[in-house]
C-alpha cells in the first residue's frame, strides 16, 4: 500500500459566501439519505486537538505529506495561527485555499500578526478581467482578487503565493494572458479545469451543465504546450500536470486510489471521505482515531483502506482533479510531456 501523500482537510464549512457552484457550505436539495445536514459539520467540526494529533500521525507515516486546507473558508476558523504554528514548528508542509474576499481581510491579518511566516497560501483569481464585453461586477471581482493576491506576496509574509484558475470553455483562451501577469509578480498559478457534478455523490461540487467543460482540441494543445515550454511562465508542475490533465479532458481521470492510497480527504467533522470531490457511504464512517493502524503507526488502518476502495468502486465515475493527478504522480512515473509535445493526436 502506497503512502498517503497529499491530505485534503475540509478544516470547516462555514464560509462567508454562499456560491451557487459550492456544494460544500450548503444543504443541497438532492443529496443522498444518509448524508448528514450542514448543521451537522458545523455542531460537530474538530477541535484543535484534533487535527494537530492527526497531523502529528501523518507526519509519522510520511514525514513528507502535504496538506491542504480547504473550507468552506478556513480563515473563520479562530485557531488556524495555532494549526499552522503547530505545522511551522514540525516541518509540516502546507497551503491555505482561502477566497480571499474583503470580509476575510481583518482575518488574514490577524493570522499574519500570529505566525511567523505562511508556507503558502492559495485564492482563485478568474480569467474573465481579460474578457471584452464581460459583467462588469465579475470583472470588478476577478481585478480586486488579483490585486489582494499581489498585496499578499508584498507582504512577504507568505513562502509560497498561488493563484488558482480554473479554465472554463469561454476563458481558455485568455489563460496565458493571466499566467504571464502573475509570474511578472512572482505569484505561481495552478491550473485546473472545470469539473462537473456526474452524480448527487459528487458533493464538492455544484455544477452540472456540460457546456461549461474544456474539450482537448488542437488549439487547446498549442495554447498548454506554449504555457509548458515557456521557462518565464511560474505555475506549479506544470510539465506533470498540464499533460496529464489534457489528456483526460473533459473530465476523465483515474486516480486508481484503490490501487495505492496515496489521497486522503479530511471532512469538516473528521470522517474520512473517498476524495475530495466525491464524499462516498463507506468511508465516512471512520474516525480520524481510527485512521492510522495501531500497531504499525506508518500505516493506514486495513478497514479504512478498504472502505475507501469501496467507495471508489461504486460511487467515482472520474473526474479532472489536480490534487489527486499530483499526489498519484508521486508514486508513478510520467512520460506524458513528450506525449502532448510530440504526439499528432493533439486534436483527437
Amino acid at each position: 500500500m502506497s503512502q498517503v501523500r497529499i491530505v485534503n482537510w475540509l478544516l470547516t464549512r462555514s464560509c462567508n459566501l454562499k456560491c451557487e457552484y459550492c456544494a460544500i457550505v450548503k444543504n443541497y436539495k438532492q443529496k443522498p439519505q444518509s448524508y448528514p445536514d450542514m448543521s451537522h459539520y458545523i455542531k460537530n467540526e474538530m477541535p484543535t486537538h484534533v487535527v494537530i494529533n492527526s497531523l502529528k500521525a501523518f507526519k509519522i507515516h510520511n514525514p513528507d505529506v502535504f496538506h491542504i486546507f480547504y473550507g468552506g473558508e478556513p480563515l473563520l476558523r479562530p485557531d488556524l495561527a495555532d494549526i499552522v504554528n503547530y505545522c511551522n514548528e514540525n516541518e509540516i508542509y502546507y497551503t491555505i485555499i482561502s477566497n480571499n474576499t474583503p470580509q476575510i481581510q481583518p482575518l488574514i491579518k490577524r493570522l499574519f500578526d500570529e505566525v511567523d511566516y505562511v508556507e503558502g497560501f492559495t485564492s482563485s483569481v478568474d480569467p474573465i478581467f481579460n474578457e471584452i464585453g464581460a459583467n462588469e461586477d465579475r470583472v470588478k471581482k476577478s481585478v480586486e482578487g488579483l490585486k489582494r493576491l499581489k498585496e499578499i506576496q508584498a507582504a512577504g509574509k507568505v513562502r509560497d503565493v498561488v493563484a488558482e484558475i480554473t479554465v472554463m470553455k469561454h476563458n481558455q483562451n485568455l489563460l496565458h494572458r493571466l499566467i504571464q501577469e502573475l509570474s511578472d509578480e512572482e505569484i505561481y498559478s495552478d491550473i485546473t479545469f472545470v469539473d462537473i457534478a456526474k452524480t448527487r455523490y459528487y458533493d464538492f461540487s455544484n455544477v452540472w451543465d456540460e457546456k461549461f467543460l474544456v474539450q482537448p482540441t488542437f488549439e487547446l494543445a498549442e495554447e498548454l504546450i506554449d504555457i509548458i515550454t515557456d521557462n518565464r511562465l511560474l505555475v506549479h508542475m506544470k510539465d506533470i500536470l498540464i499533460p496529464k490533465m489534457f489528456n483526460t479532458l473533459p473530465s476523465n481521470f483515474d486516480c486508481e486510489i484503490e490501487k495505492g492510497l496515496h489521497n486522503l480527504t479530511i471532512d469538516a467533522d473528521g470522517s474520512i471521505r473517498l476524495c475530495l470531490r466525491v464524499r462516498g457511504i463507506a468511508a465516512p464512517a471512520f474516525n480520524l482515531a481510527e485512521l492510522f493502524d495501531p500497531s504499525y503507526p506508518t500505516l493506514i488502518a486495513h478497514d479504512v483502506y478498504e472502505s475507501i476502495k469501496a467507495d471508489k468502486k461504486h460511487f467515482c465515475k472520474l473526474c479532472n482533479h489536480s490534487c489527486l493527478m499530483m499526489s498519484q504522480h508521486f508514486d508513478t512515473t510520467n512520460e506524458e510531456v513528450d506525449d502532448l509535445v510530440h504526439s499528432d493526436k493533439r486534436g483527437k
